[in-house]
């Protein structure tokens, strides 16, 4: 059947798998087709019956929610005599409400696949991208975002580098690639919760000299702090690593940091500091204070 739904919160990974049925059925560019659900239903059908004037082979990709229900008497009467030469693909960034007819009516027809930050798709995705050379994964998704695009973006850098004996090292990953901002923002964050301000100044230096503003700083510290709090309830309640990246929609390498330095700080600390940084993201949006001068000093523990 030509119909399926992708949804989940890794962007990447959902448009991998649609340029994988691209280039399957050698889909062209004038035959992929966009639309909003919230467009009108009979048009995306009209257009998956109709043929193309460009190829043999259609894409049609459609953005949904899956809040509301809609009418699918319509589609479920296209997709009982459905055009062969076309795709269907609804796409979803978030959870599904397995409730709605339209997913019970995909059930039905196509296939449905949920799309999260999944370790074993990516490592899969590197193993074969990288073919013949060699590269610690575990070492190179340290550095790196789950993004697919990043990955392949430094995967070519590092593969141009070493042409030759095709032996990636991890000091040509220290050296080439582009320090992934999450693991620069737990290291800030770590060094909050220890009181190592030393740390904490150099890192923070190091977010200045790539021109990132103290507001968006203190966005990011508070994030990871939420991050932290929720890792460590989730766990002190006895779910395993995996459970957690799953309910959280993070990566499982940075669930496995939090838990590992989890015995630094409680879940009231963790609290206090979401609510400073709250605090002082309000002050400098009210003008009470300079946002670097405020930064600067949460980072040296005054009044925190």
């Amino acid at each position: 059947m030509n119909l399926y739904l992708f949804y989940g919160n890794n962007k990447s990974i959902i448009n991998d798998k649609i340029n994988n049925i691209i280039n399957k059925y050698n889909i062209v560019d004038n035959n992929i087709i966009k639309y909003d659900l919230e467009d009108n239903l009979d048009n995306i059908i009209e257009e998956a019956s109709m043929i193309s004037l460009f190829g043999d082979t259609k894409l049609i990709l459609i953005n949904t929610t899956f809040k509301e229900d809609i009418d699918i008497d319509k589609l479920d009467d296209y997709l009982n005599n459905y055009n062969k030469n076309s795709y269907i693909v609804f796409i979803s960034n978030d959870k599904v409400d397995t409730r709605r007819k339209l997913y019970k009516l995909i059930t039905k027809y196509g296939t449905i696949e949920e799309v999260n930050n999944d370790d074993n798709y990516i490592r899969s995705y590197i193993k074969e991208y990288i073919k013949d050379y060699k590269i610690d994964i575990n070492y190179f998704l340290s550095k790196v975002s789950d993004n697919l695009d990043d990955i392949k973006n430094e995967l070519d850098k590092l593969m141009l580098y070493r042409m030759e004996d095709k032996n990636i090292t991890n000091k040509d990953i220290d050296d080439l690639v582009i320090s992934n901002i999450e693991e620069d923002i737990f290291a800030l964050t770590d060094s909050v919760i220890t009181n190592n301000i030393d740390k904490s100044i150099t890192l923070y230096n190091k977010f200045m000299d790539k021109n990132y503003e103290p507001i968006y700083i203190i966005g990011l510290l508070g994030n990871q702090f939420s991050l932290l709090y929720q890792v460590k309830k989730l766990y002190n309640m006895g779910k395993s690593n995996n459970d957690i990246a799953n309910i959280l929609g993070v990566h499982p390498y940075r669930v496995k940091l939090a838990i590992q330095n989890s015995y630094y700080y409680t879940e009231e600390d963790l609290i206090k500091y979401i609510y400073k940084l709250g605090n002082l993201d309000k002050d400098i949006k009210t003008g009470n204070i300079d946002k670097t001068l405020g930064l600067e000093l949460f980072l040296i523990n005054k009044d925190r």
